[in-house]
C-alpha cells in the first residue's frame, strides 16, 4: 500500500506547468515523513474527531460512489436524493479538521479514505516548516532525501494554491 494524493481542482482548474497535481509515498516513506513533519510541528495530534458518518439504509454504497465519482459509472445508475445528500456528508466529514490549524490532521494520513487536507490546514504546516533552518532540516531527512522532500514540500506549496490535497 502506498499513499497517492492529488491535487483539488479549485475553479481556475487543476494545477499545472511547474504544479504537479499528484505525489506519492509508499508506505515506508510516509511513516519517516510524519516523523519529519511531527519534529518539524506541521502536523496537528490530540485531538477528537468525529465518527464517519451512519449511511441510511435508503441508500447503498454504490449509489454514493456513483454521486462521487461519476467518471467511473458513466450514468449506469440512477442518482438517489437521499445518495447526493449522504456523499455531501461524507465530503464534509472527510475536510474536518481541529479548530487548531497550526498544521495537517494527522489522521488524514492514516488511510485511503480520501482525506481532504485543506488549505489551511497547509497554511500552518507551511508557516510551522518555514521557522526551521534548511540545516535542521537537511539533517532531518538526509543529503539523500533532500531532493524528495523539497518535492514534497512544493506539491504542499500548490496543493495550498490550489484547493487542497487528496489523500487515497
Amino acid at each position: 500500500m502506498g499513499y497517492d494524493m492529488y491535487i483539488e481542482n479549485t475553479p481556475e482548474g487543476p494545477p499545472s506547468g511547474d504544479d504537479a497535481g499528484y505525489f506519492c509515498l509508499n508506505i515506508w516513506r510516509m511513516g519517516r515523513y510524519l516523523d519529519h513533519m511531527s519534529h518539524l510541528g506541521m502536523l496537528v495530534t490530540g485531538y477528537s474527531r468525529p465518527s464517519w458518518p451512519e449511511k441510511p439504509d435508503s441508500v447503498e454504497w454504490d449509489d454514493v460512489s456513483a454521486v462521487r465519482y461519476p467518471d467511473d459509472h458513466d450514468g449506469q445508475q440512477p442518482v438517489k436524493p437521499e445518495a447526493v445528500t449522504f456523499a455531501k456528508t461524507i465530503e464534509t466529514h472527510l475536510a474536518w479538521h481541529p479548530d487548531e490549524l497550526s498544521g495537517i490532521a494527522v489522521h488524514k494520513f492514516g488511510s485511503n479514505d480520501g482525506w481532504l487536507v485543506t488549505p489551511e490546514e497547509i497554511t500552518g504546516a507551511l508557516e510551522s516548516y518555514r521557522t526551521h533552518s534548511g540545516d535542521k532540516v537537511k539533517a532531518m531527512v538526509s543529503t539523500e532525501g533532500l531532493d524528495r522532500w523539497l518535492q514534497w514540500i512544493g506539491f504542499l506549496e500548490s496543493a495550498h494554491r490550489h484547493g487542497g490535497f487528496r489523500v487515497h
